[in-house]
């Protein structure tokens, strides 16, 4: 904050050759010197979001005493557009040049000095007509305060709050991801650098592993949008070491819960509990997977009551009364059981599709199977005219995955438009996720105004078509 009073504002001091040359202390001193004349600063602007946030931790700072800071942290790799995310939410950071400069100053140390002593004060302008470039306050200042200026600033880093990258979460866990049933041991231990063990079944060699904190050095999101991403993506910690669960082999997995839950659920009222030991006993003793993975794969589709490890360590009574309940997100599980089964369909009848769906989740979760919790996975078509002519007509499904579309917005729609020149509403919207912040539907309703022509329909009803350009 700028005094109320006008004050001395000087240049940064320069290192002298006769101070240079005078010993090691003055020398050292000018070294010093000629560090803060180099000082270099970038003014960022924070957004009122931010900003309110800030504020309110002083606040409850000053009700609890203490000295908590609110984590402003940068990331990206040097190729990257560098983002700043708060533990929320996530900022372009973009350059803004401004009309008037600022001045970035702070107090002179050698004023400091002369109004703490009159001694020093005295050495001080005794110095000063020595040396000329001296910031030291001379008998003309007076008592007013000096400023040094440090730099002057002629652009300002604006926040643009923007979605968070997640899909990088896939490109730098793929080569590295989980192989399914029979393939755990050698997918999931420690390898050895140069060992074969490295090899895939075409001597590929298996790409590096991540642990939670590198994966996060390198994904452009804040910690919530990233627990958020692992999730939706079916990434598990395994063993210290991040681990993608593709569609297919998940399937087979989850094809596996869901029988073990149908058979030790705990009661009827309860179909969707049973007990964790019992079912992370059962995957290893009948199908080798190993509870390293189980534990993880019960806790990203459900919720344990108590870890499992407890059990390890306590008596048999003890154990009885403490035995940990897995409580099932069903409709999670039958969602990726169907997402497994549309890898590389083209054109199937969607009634054949959801009879096989329902085939695999089994009878009792048969009532959970519903398209819609595939939307942004597969597109829809009208059965051709021979086979609605004699059979009620069913439409064609398609495997159609959000993750392959890209994160640019023009790019996005000009591929969408290429699949197809019109689109109703409801069949686009679920592609468009990942573009804007979740929830935010002003920012996609800005983009659909930029790359999308609304037209209306004879029915009423409204179709998408791509915008004109030129």
């Amino acid at each position: 904050m700028l005094p109320t009073k006008n004050v001395v504002l000087r240049f940064p001091p320069v290192a002298s050759n006769s101070s240079s040359e005078s010993g090691s202390g003055s020398g050292s001193r000018g070294m010093d010197v000629a560090d803060q004349a180099e000082e270099t600063y970038q003014l960022l602007e924070l957004p009122p979001e931010i900003l309110k946030q800030v504020e309110s931790l002083k606040g409850k700072e000053k009700e609890a005493g203490g000295g908590g800071v609110f984590p402003l942290t940068i990331k990206g790799r040097p190729s990257d557009d560098a983002v700043l995310c708060t533990p929320t939410t996530t900022f372009q950071l973009r350059t803004v040049g401004i009309s008037n400069s600022l001045l970035v100053c702070r107090t002179s140390q050698s004023s400091s000095a002369s109004s703490s002593s009159s001694s020093s004060s005295s050495k001080a302008k005794a110095k000063a007509k020595t040396t000329p470039n001296s910031v030291t306050a001379t008998s003309t200042d007076g008592n007013r305060p000096t400023l040094e200026l440090r730099d002057t600033c002629h652009q300002i880093l604006e926040c643009v709050p923007i979605a968070a990258n997640l899909e990088r979460i896939r490109t730098v866990l793929r080569d590295s991801a989980w192989e399914g049933i029979g393939s755990e041991h050698s997918s999931l231990r420690k390898r050895k650098r140069g060992s074969a063990a490295q090899k895939g079944e075409k001597g590929t060699r298996k790409g590096r592993t991540w642990t939670r904190e590198q994966l996060a050095s390198v994904i452009q999101a804040s910690e919530a949008e990233l627990n958020r991403g692992l999730k939706d993506r079916n990434v598990v910690e395994v063993e210290g070491r991040m681990v993608l669960l593709p569609p297919k082999p998940l399937k087979e997995l989850l094809v596996l819960l869901l029988s073990l839950l149908t058979i030790h659920h705990t009661s009827a009222s309860t179909p969707n509990v049973a007990s964790a030991r019992t079912i992370i006993d059962a995957l290893k003793d009948e199908h080798d997977v190993p509870p390293s993975l189980c534990r993880p794969v019960l806790n990203l589709f459900g919720k344990l009551t108590i870890d499992p490890e407890i059990n390890m360590n306590v008596g048999e009574q003890s154990a009885a009364e403490t035995e940990p309940e897995w409580q099932a997100d069903v409709e999670a599980m039958v969602k990726q059981v169907g997402n497994g089964l549309l890898i590389g369909l083209k054109d199937r009848r969607s009634d054949e599709f959801v009879e096989e769906w329902k085939n695999e989740v089994g009878e009792m979760w048969a009532d959970k199977v519903d398209l819609r919790l595939l939307e942004g996975e597969h597109l829809l078509t009208p059965p051709p005219a021979t086979l609605s002519s004699f059979t009620s007509p069913s439409p064609l499904i398609t495997h159609f995955p959000l993750s392959q579309l890209p994160l640019n917005p023009a790019q996005r729609f000009a591929d969408l438009f290429l699949t197809r020149p019109r689109w109703r509403p409801e069949e686009i919207i679920p592609f468009l996720r990942g573009l804007t912040r979740d929830g935010d539907t002003k920012e996609r309703d800005k983009l659909v105004q930029k790359f999308v022509r609304v037209v209306k329909e004879k029915d009423g009803t409204a179709s998408w078509y791509p915008r004109r350009t030129g």
